[in-house]
């Protein structure tokens, strides 16, 4: 379970901290995996459940007294499990909104009785306790980079006593084990089928929405603006710091009849951040963006666009502009690459034909009859050399 969330699971630390769990499609699937090992453990694996761990679990909890009913003893703001370890203390203990748990078969009963919360309680266990198998079984069993020796540990043990501790400690650790195995490998799977956006994609969705941004009525967007003008030779703007969560930039947009938006376009999609109360006053570094998500996460920025603002949709259809025409090339959702990744000058090539759409929409009847009556252009003499005009006629 350790190496999953370490090597797996999606944080949104920013610079420091510990960092929280963000929901995103990966995370969750790993969250309700975690939450169904746990939720059938104690009919599966009865005598490993009722193992006291080294060290309770210890979070802040969203639940509240009165969903705990038998087996339990409730006396006003604290609740305790009537089942007790060796040392005479609760397995379950509750005190205000702090949470303790001391084995697998309480929480597997407290992921049952938590219902539509499970997957939030199961998110704020796994933050507050980084790597669980410590707290379940002690320090040496981390989660450790490179070769672990954790399970020839554990087997030298069992071979030079008869303790039953250690035979159980064993048993859960194997398990455990199969289960961080099988994180790891559904993640894999996960983040192989996904389709991912970098910063060309972004850079030409960008520009082209600029092409019909402006003042008047019919423009699809008032502006649209990057935070920074500073472009890393990878293509990304978003700060080192964040390109490792897959940032790629931040921007500004004004629609005509929402409020403006402040978003992140990262290698995983598009979404709103909490960068509101920043962008209010000048701009003066991303360093103080509010990086959390405040939205789900959206394929484009057109995609997140008409979710949010009708009088975008209904410009849109409107001018009838070239989106509906855009090439979706597959090399423009490629996983970003943070290093030595070049972005490509297709803005430009994009702007001229863009400009080109639309000068042909203001031309009037007459200028279109003299331009069709203009005289066919002829292949060069250095295309006839090669015979390859011949075949395409």
């Amino acid at each position: 379970m350790g190496a999953a969330l370490a090597r797996a699971a999606q944080w949104t630390a920013a610079g420091s901290g510990t960092g929280t769990l963000e929901i995103t499609p990966l995370n969750e699937s790993i969250l309700n995996q975690i939450i169904k090992f746990t939720e059938n453990f104690s009919t599966r694996h009865p005598q490993e459940a009722a193992f006291v761990f080294r060290e309770p679990l210890e979070w802040k909890t969203q639940l509240s007294c009165s969903v705990f009913g038998e087996g339990y003893e409730i006396k006003g703001a604290t609740v305790q499990s009537e089942a007790k370890g060796k040392d005479d203390q609760p397995l379950l203990l509750l005190t205000e909104s702090t949470l303790r748990v001391r084995s697998f078969d309480q929480l597997s009963h407290l992921l049952q009785i938590a219902v539509e919360k499970s997957l939030k309680e199961a998110q704020a266990c796994l933050e507050a306790n980084r790597d669980p198998i410590v707290k379940i079984l002690g320090p040496e069993y981390g989660t450790v980079e490179g070769e672990d020796m954790s399970m020839l540990r554990l087997l030298d043990e069992v071979k030079k006593d008869d303790d039953p501790e250690t035979e159980m400690k064993m048993k859960i650790f194997i398990l455990l084990r199969q289960l961080d195995l099988q994180l790891l490998s559904s993640s894999l799977k996960h983040i192989s089928q996904d389709v991912r956006l970098n910063p060309a994609a972004v850079n030409n969705e960008v520009n082209l929405l600029k092409n019909f941004s402006g003042k008047g009525e019919d423009t699809v967007l008032e502006s649209l603006e990057y935070t920074s003008d500073y472009v890393f030779s990878n293509g990304c703007r978003a700060p080192p710091w964040r390109q490792v969560h897959g940032e790629i930039c931040y921007l500004v947009i004004k629609p005509h009849d929402i409020d403006p938006l402040y978003i992140t376009c990262s290698t995983a999609g598009v979404f709103l951040n909490g960068a509101y109360s920043f962008f209010k006053g000048q701009l003066e570094g991303e360093e103080n963006i509010d990086y959390e998500r405040k939205s789900d996460v959206y394929k484009d920025i057109v995609t997140f666009l008409r979710e949010r603002s009708p009088r975008f949709v209904e410009n849109m259809a409107k001018q009838e502009y070239i989106f509906l025409k855009k090439p979706t090339n597959e090399k423009d959702y490629q996983r970003m690459k943070v290093v030595d990744a070049e972005v490509s000058d297709q803005s430009q090539n994009l702007h001229d034909f863009t400009e080109k759409n639309v000068h042909k929409k203001v031309k009037s009847s007459a200028a279109r009859r003299r331009f069709n009556d203009k005289k066919k252009l002829e292949p060069s003499t250095k295309w006839k050399n090669t015979g390859l005009s011949a075949s395409h006629r």
